[in-house]
């Protein structure tokens, strides 16, 4: 029992036209006329485009253009035609599969992104932490004045708007500070790189050695 490529291939060469002529009568690529004759479906588009193009071809020829697709509709129930379906569908799938399997990748992206937009911004709005170990607040000592403590990294530790010192890899800093005997102010403020600042200010007595 003969394709529907065989019946399209014998009437068409019974008729002595070429595939170029038939091509050019019909507006169907030469390439895809070739396959459907040579029952090649892995070169043709989905079963709808194949019945269309049995159509156009049909018509030039002289045939019954529904008795061919009939043919086809046969050809495919035996499996004739299983190439081009199952590619159409193996394409469907593997584009669904593809984009489930990304999904995860871009909602952890849009995680990641997020997370980076909100630490930039606190860097940006948040003053840098301070923390002052010593001296304690009314505190009784001797000159110099020992100040100890810790700030946010990259910061710059600056005493009564005068003395300014960076501090080491973890936000620590320690520094003396010579003071006159009697009760002081002792100013400390933390400035970090985009400017913002804390301050604590400490009031200390100094008495003589």
């Amino acid at each position: 029992m003969k394709t529907v490529g065989e019946l399209l291939s014998q009437a068409r060469e019974s008729q002595k036209i070429t595939l170029e002529e038939l091509s050019q009568r019909t507006k169907i690529d030469p390439r895809y006329i070739e396959a459907l004759e040579a029952n090649d479906y892995r070169h043709l588009p989905p079963t709808t485009f194949i019945k269309g193009f049995i159509r156009n071809i049909a018509l030039v020829l002289g045939k019954n253009p529904n008795e061919l697709i009939a043919v086809f509709r046969r050809d495919y129930q035996t499996g004739k035609v299983t190439n081009t379906t199952q590619k159409h569908h193996s394409f469907k799938l593997n584009r669904s599969l593809l984009a489930h399997s990304q999904l995860p990748l871009v909602i952890i992206g849009i995680i990641l992104f997020l997370s980076y937009l909100v630490f930039q911004y606190r860097t940006v709005i948040i003053p840098p932490k301070l923390i002052v170990v010593q001296p304690k607040a009314n505190q009784v000592t001797t000159s110099p004045l020992i100040i100890e403590g810790t700030t946010t990294v990259d910061s710059i530790i600056t005493i009564n708007d005068q003395k300014d010192t960076n501090t080491d890899n973890s936000g620590h800093f320690s520094f003396q500070l010579a003071l006159p005997i009697g009760v002081s102010q002792v100013k400390i403020t933390a400035t970090n790189r985009f400017g913002r600042t804390s301050t604590q200010t400490i009031p200390i007595t100094i008495i003589s050695q």
